[in-house]
């Protein structure tokens, strides 16, 4: 059996990652093969496999998307909800056009709104699915703040019965590694990242290799220690993975495809009917675009007005000068 795996950013297409697992008593070779462009080549023995990569035009909506939202909430829902007007307006003029050219009969019209009612439902469902995608994602970067909290201070207070002089360099490093953990789920400029997670992974070497020598010399005493500190680190590998981890970007944008289609077919709906409901229809499409803005609010967790407190962090650096 061939079983491939994909790594990757939505933001960097070009620097992916594929590792093959060809399973059997012997294991082939297996062969990365790149083909500039027109997909690569994963050659596992006798089996040949072609990864396409993916379209241009999907990157750059990918990109273009992820920009926006980080530069402005507020631009980014004037945009979606002006997206919105537009598709009603389109949809009311087309259903105006074919009015004058042939009159709808009560049939027809009964048969647009149950069209039009089924587009709005399976929009709605989408919605639903994609604010409540977006929302375990928030609920789980909030519980990682927390677990990865309760793994520092343990990891700390067991270092802190250490003694010699090998335990207050392993304490120190852990208070440090604290404060930059609390840095990472604090900062609102994505350019922090990088920087702030090449200091942590360089803290982890540090206490790593503090533990080695501590337990070579009291191998009996420092088990827990050990134990709570591999604890700490994938805490923080959990967390850095749910910062990271947003909504499909296929689903959000089927979802914005699916809003300005099913809004048209509202507006197409309106003419057919004679009743255009000016306000009640802008309520409702500002309630949609609010509903979209809320999916790209939680989908981003450094910028908007839903973040995740980062209190449990900052309550454990301050527990280090007071215990």
């Amino acid at each position: 059996m061939l079983m491939l795996f994909w790594s990757g950013s939505s933001s960097e297409y070009g620097l992916r990652q594929f590792s093959v697992a060809c399973r059997g008593p012997k294991p082939p070779r297996t062969t990365l093969v790149k083909t500039g462009g027109h997909g690569d080549w994963l050659i596992c023995s006798e089996r040949i496999a072609i990864i396409p990569p993916p379209l241009p035009v999907f990157v750059m909506l990918d990109q273009v998307l992820n920009s926006l939202t980080d530069f402005s909430l507020v631009l980014f829902g004037a945009l979606v909800a002006a997206a919105l007007f537009v598709s009603n307006e389109i949809g009311y003029r087309i259903g105006m056009h074919r009015a004058q050219r042939r009159p709808a009969g009560e049939q027809e019209h009964i048969g647009i709104g149950t069209i039009t009612a089924g587009m709005l439902g399976l929009l709605a469902f989408t919605l639903s699915l994609t604010i409540n995608i977006a929302q375990n994602r928030y609920e789980a970067r909030r519980s990682l703040v927390l677990q990865e909290a309760n793994s520092v201070q343990t990891a700390w207070l067991r270092s802190k019965l250490i003694g010699g002089e090998r335990g207050p360099p392993i304490t120190a490093m852990i208070e440090e590694f604290a404060k930059v953990q609390l840095a990472y789920v604090s900062t609102n400029r994505f350019e922090d990242e990088a920087g702030l997670i090449a200091r942590k992974t360089a803290l982890e070497a540090q206490i790593w290799h503090a533990m080695q020598v501590l337990s070579h010399e009291q191998p009996t005493t420092t088990s827990g220690l050990a134990l709570a500190l591999t604890e700490m680190f994938s805490a923080a590998r959990a967390e850095r993975f749910a910062f990271a981890s947003q909504v499909p970007a296929d689903l959000t944008w089927m979802l914005m495809g699916g809003s300005m289609l099913a809004i048209g077919a509202l507006g197409y709906h309106l003419r057919a009917s004679g009743s255009r409901h000016i306000v009640l229809t802008s309520l409702l499409l500002v309630m949609w675009a609010g509903g979209i803005v809320l999916i790209a609010d939680l989908n981003r967790p450094r910028i908007g007005a839903i973040r995740v407190d980062p209190a449990p962090l900052r309550w454990t650096v301050e527990d280090f000068s007071a215990l």
